[in-house]
């Protein structure tokens, strides 16, 4: 990714997961933020979620592969550096 391309992050925060039968996520908010893809690690995305959201704890993160149909099994933990890195290569 160059210098100039603009990186998006989609969070759906507030809601839960339910499988009927198909896993999908029901309720909550789309939230759509700006974010430096040459600086962003779990950490950070911690962060965003406490501080930026106001959330007072992170109990997952999951990524969902693009170009992909279904939650069932597209979907990804976000657990540390390296799997927020695996995120950032879609």
């Amino acid at each position: 990714m160059s210098s100039d391309d603009e990186y998006y992050i989609i969070l759906h925060v507030g809601g839960h997961f339910v499988k009927d039968p198909y896993v999908r996520y029901v309720g909550g908010e789309v939230v759509r933020l700006k974010e430096d893809s040459n600086t962003i690690s779990y950490f950070e995305l911690c962060k965003i979620v406490k501080i930026g959201l106001g959330f007072n704890t992170v109990m997952l993160i999951y990524f969902h592969e693009p170009n992909t149909v279904g939650l069932q099994n597209n979907l990804n933990v976000i657990y540390d550096d390296t799997s927020t890195i695996a995120m950032l290569d879609f």
